[in-house]
């Protein structure tokens, strides 16, 4: 009877928080960022934790190769010296990567574009963030396990053109470097997990024609992030989960025409459980509060006249999320989850042109549904999970045509075999 009230109740839940904006796989089972480089942590211990804590290897003992995210991140997780010590290699691709996370540094790049750039540049290539190539190792210290991952971006880009007797060059080049320190410690019904994000990347851009001389560097540009997560076994039924993510995120360039400068702290609080009232069944249940405040400083010049412009502001994001597995076999299991998300944004602004300045006020208050429905198929070592989107019954063609990857996919399939 106490199991059947446990369900209803985890059910009735679903329903009224509904959905989330971004799939409710990524809130409920992965970790992943939404404001600059500081990640939300998962309630479940999985490999899938690697890229975040890779201190988390030793302690899962296997070896692991995964293709995920309909191909955009694949890896080898390599057991070494009798599996005391591990090496994972891992390459991602994301053509949306400069523009899907919110108030990062990267989103400079679009600040600055404008005046000479609109004239002879080319948007789509101003500052390529998209193939990623990482390595890192872990191993067993005795009374904890460690891990370190280093991810390395490079992208370049060149064209040259001529329209009658004008010529257009454009070159630029992005490098970035991040390094992913962790550490895990596993106790009789407790475990405890911390992280740290350093990342730095260089953006260059130089843009000549007759007339035009654009060159474009950042100057800062670094993202910060602590985070851990703290997990502790109330029952044999239940898990409790905590978490915590501190970061910061500054940038600013050089360009004589245009410049923009940034500041962003973030701050976000996770609070989950795992309940599994019965042997098939595992519930998870995610709150999230996010907060992002900070603010940007932006000054453009067209001849004799500087316009600057400076704003601050604070974002909050405030989510719940619910997953349900059921193992219907040993090689089946029905996966689905729902949830939903509300962001509430205040800022005010300072515009001064020719010394004349002008102040006003916003807020922006929305919230997003969404909920997926999949599977997981078991054979031996080999998985094959995947997830469908419902957004899919209602954007079923704009997803086929080709819609941006930065919105929720329709599709998601991820396949992974152990050793």
């Amino acid at each position: 009877m106490r199991q059947f009230f446990l369900v209803m109740v985890v059910l009735i839940s679903t329903m009224l928080f509904a959905e989330i904006n971004r799939p409710a796989y990524e809130t409920g089972y992965r970790s992943y960022t939404i404001f600059g480089n500081t990640p939300i942590l998962p309630i479940f211990v999985d490999y899938e934790n690697a890229q975040w804590l890779p201190s988390v290897l030793p302690e899962l003992g296997k070896g692991w190769v995964y293709i995920d995210n309909n191909g955009q991140l694949g890896g080898v997780v390599f057991p070494l010296l009798d599996r005391k010590l591990f090496m994972q290699v891992f390459v991602e691709y994301d053509p949306n990567e400069a523009n899907y996370i919110k108030n990062s540094p990267r989103q400079i790049v679009g600040i600055t574009r404008g005046t000479v750039y609109d004239t002879i540049g080319d948007d789509d290539y101003i500052a390529p963030l998209s193939n990623i190539f990482g390595f890192g190792f872990s191993g067993d210290a005795g009374p904890l396990t460690w891990g370190i991952n280093l991810k390395l971006y490079a992208d370049q880009y060149s064209r040259e053109s001529k329209v009658g007797g004008v010529k257009n060059t454009l070159s630029n080049s992005t490098y970035r470097i991040e390094l992913t320190p962790s550490v895990s410690k596993k106790g009789q019904g407790w475990r405890a997990d911390a992280g740290l994000n350093f990342l730095y990347q260089w953006i260059s851009n130089e843009t000549s024609t007759e007339g035009y001389e654009y060159p474009y560097n950042y100057s800062g540009n670094a993202e910060f992030a602590l985070y851990g997560r703290a997990m502790y076994d109330l029952t044999k039924y239940t898990t409790l989960v905590g978490g915590l993510s501190f970061g910061y995120a500054g940038a600013s360039d050089d360009l004589k025409d245009n410049t923009a400068s940034l500041d962003n702290t973030y701050l976000g609080l996770k609070f989950g459980a795992l309940i599994k009232p019965l042997e098939r069944l595992t519930l998870g249940s995610n709150f999230l509060f996010y907060h992002c405040w900070g603010g940007m400083e932006h000054k453009v010049t067209v001849g004799d006249t500087t316009t600057k412009t400076t704003t601050n502001g604070n974002e909050l994001l405030f989510n719940f999320t619910q997953t349900v597995d059921f193992a219907v076999t040993d090689w089946f299991t029905l996966k689905a989850g729902s949830g939903k998300d509300i962001i509430a944004t205040v800022g005010d602004s300072k515009t001064t042109v020719a010394g004349a300045s002008a102040t006003g006020a916003s807020y922006d208050n929305s919230f997003d549904i969404g909920k997926f429905i999949g599977a997981s198929f078991l054979y031996k070592e080999l998985t094959l999970t995947m997830l469908l989107n419902f957004d899919f019954l209602t954007r079923g063609p704009n997803f086929i045509s080709g819609a941006t990857w930065v919105d929720p996919m329709a599709f998601v399939a991820t396949l992974n075999y152990r050793w």
